[in-house]
């Protein structure tokens, strides 16, 4: 079974170096160099695509956006908000209307 560290809601860089058994440092340089981005990026991107997958599943019908949102790692509506937005470049009832 794949962990899917990113959808808890506080998941420390440190606990995740430990998972992947290398020093936070190190873990962070590597995000840093071959993605392009922070730690804290890197991470709402698997977020917002478990999001998206769950949206466009069966669970839609079954559940709000938001509970969908918070299944999916995020702590609050308006950091999902907030990181969707930044990400795709609309609000999630914007982009999921034009899907």
């Amino acid at each position: 079974i794949e962990k899917q560290l990113f959808l808890k809601p506080n998941l420390p860089l440190k606990e995740l170096a430990l998972e992947v058994n290398l020093p936070s440092r190190y873990v962070s340089y590597l995000i840093n160099q071959y993605q392009g981005k922070n730690y804290k990026e890197y991470l709402n991107e698997f977020r917002i695509q478990a999001f998206l997958n769950k949206a466009n599943s069966e669970e839609k019908k079954r559940k709000t956006l938001l509970a969908l949102a918070l299944e999916s790692g995020f702590s609050s509506k308006s950091t999902f908000n907030q990181v969707f937005k930044s990400q795709m470049g609309k609000s999630p009832s914007e982009y999921l209307k034009n899907t």
